[in-house]
């Protein structure tokens, strides 16, 4: 099941009927450019101006053409919002940097001033890195007075600690080192975003490498553990070493050798370094094991701001609701989670 299908289930009928809003007459569903960026637009049929979403899917290959994208939106539609979901430039691909922030920010700046958007506010909801991108827009001081609400499933709050994480399979939770294994396709989003980093000959040559692995590919950092350092250049070559390390000790050592750029990109996709710009309220919900992003994340953003509300509930996986154990009270609280994020998103 693709991760939207987890926010159509959470966000379903009976959000809709909890919110008060019919979900009558259908959706419209077309593609326009916003800011410069290709974008699936969903609203109802009836009227002319609704409260507004902003949708960032987490990473894949069909972005906004993905059928469980698509069905997102029109889900969304039908309780009676407008709906953009954006391609942000790098997502698609799992190379995440400045320019996919940008692409947001600049995406709910230009939605603001679309004549359906009533009220000239925007709420954003994503999924795992969606969430985490959502966050990070709501965190800049030009469109942070202009968000509702920020929602989502499973993000990450520090991306140091998710860098970790994908190269030695070990997470540095409350002081204490865990084993925390996550799937080879996080490796390669931690590897393929890093490398937009390095300047030069150097970067572009590992830019190309891992843009030519496969995104399914078990072992994605084969060819880049075969490459020769010496070949790449400085800031290259300690990337390169970052990346192949799988022993949780000498991580400090290789992250601090990294370029200054590097690391400062990681601080600015790191949300929980700027939790406190936030100005809308956050609902976040997480498993209480998440298949990529530890809960400890969530957590963590939810103690650093008294905005962030945080459900957790082991009915929810990082893409889809778990049925099977899924009893009333967990039913309950992921219900009131939509709903709460419904809410606050109304409030144009």
């Amino acid at each position: 099941m693709h991760p939207a299908r987890q926010i159509t289930e959470v966000l379903g009928a009976q959000a809709r009927l909890a919110a008060g809003v019919a979900g009558a007459g259908g959706v419209r569903l077309g593609d326009e450019v916003v800011a410069g960026i290709p974008a699936l637009m969903a609203h109802p049929a009836r009227g002319s101006a609704w409260p507004s979403l902003v949708f960032v899917n987490g990473v894949t290959r069909e972005g906004r053409r993905h059928p469980e994208v698509r069905r997102a939106a029109e889900q969304l539609a039908g309780t009676g919002f407008l709906v953009l979901v954006p391609d942000l430039p790098g997502l698609a691909v799992g190379a995440l940097g400045d320019a996919t922030v940008e692409g947001l920010v600049g995406v709910v700046r230009a939605g603001i001033h679309l004549p359906a958007c009533r009220g000239a506010r925007m709420g954003l909801l994503g999924v795992s890195a969606g969430t985490t991108l959502a966050l990070l827009a709501a965190e800049d001081e030009r469109v942070a007075e202009r968000i509702t609400v920020v929602a989502g499933l499973a993000p990450f709050g520090d991306l140091e600690g998710i860098v970790r994480l994908a190269t030695t399979g070990s997470y540095l939770d409350d002081g204490r080192l865990a084993s925390y294994p996550a799937g080879p396709f996080l490796t390669l989003v931690i590897a393929r975003s890093l490398a937009l980093g390095v300047a030069g000959k150097g970067g572009k040559a590992l830019r190309k490498l891992l843009a030519a692995v496969d995104d399914d590919d078990p072992n994605p950092l084969a060819t880049l553990r075969a490459v020769d350092p010496a070949g790449l250049g400085g800031k290259a070559a300690a990337l390169r070493a970052l990346l192949v390390n799988a022993d949780p000790a000498r991580f400090d050592e290789l992250y601090a050798a990294l370029p200054a750029a590097i690391r400062d990109g990681v601080r600015r996709l790191s949300p929980l370094a700027g939790v406190g710009r936030l100005r809308a309220p956050a609902e976040l919900a997480s498993a209480p094991r998440d298949k990529y992003f530890p809960l400890a994340e969530s957590e963590a953003l939810a103690a650093a701001s008294p905005l962030v509300r945080l459900t957790v509930s082991p009915a929810l996986g990082h893409h889809r609701p778990q049925s099977s154990l899924t009893g009333a009270a967990e039913l309950v609280r992921i219900n009131a989670f939509a709903v709460r994020a419904l809410r606050a998103a109304r409030r144009c």
